[in-house]
């Protein structure tokens, strides 16, 4: 028996966020009161706590900041061995990634990362951000546009 990889859900306030991903663009918040960025996920600015935002399109641009070979994978759907990552995408925010990459001795702290949006399909969307090194000719999606 195979569990499938859990989904979000659509909403009002996320459409925007998936019709872009479906385009294979990855959208994140700035907050209009202070021009930060946020995750796509944050709730409130984390500079001035403020709920007001603006979705704006990322440059698909990060740099790797952590890495770890999961070799046990929480869901049967997510085959391991994978390779997840924290980055940093280039306007500031953290995310937590699946690194599609070429041999594992590639990746170094520091390297830049080009992010990939594979999006679910449904209205029960699932969507990967999926990253490459920059420097990898592994790739295996179109990148943020």
């Amino acid at each position: 028996m195979s569990v499938p990889v859990p989904v979000v859900r659509r909403t009002a306030d996320s459409a925007d966020f998936f019709d872009a991903a479906a385009a294979g663009r990855l959208l994140l918040r700035r907050c209009t009161s202070c021009g930060t960025f946020r995750g796509p996920q944050e709730p409130l600015c984390p500079a001035c706590f403020m709920a007001d935002h603006e979705r704006v399109l990322a440059s698909g641009q990060a740099t790797l900041v952590s890495w770890c070979v999961v070799h046990r994978s929480p869901l049967p759907s997510l085959p391991a061995p994978y390779v997840a990552g924290l980055v940093e995408v280039e306007e500031g925010p953290w995310l937590l990634t699946r690194l599609l990459t070429a041999p594992e001795e590639e990746l170094a702290v520091g390297s830049g990362i080009q992010i990939y949006v594979i999006p679910g399909a449904g209205e029960g969307e699932a969507l990967v951000l999926s990253c490459t090194p920059a420097f990898s000719t592994h790739r295996q999606a179109a990148p943020v546009a």
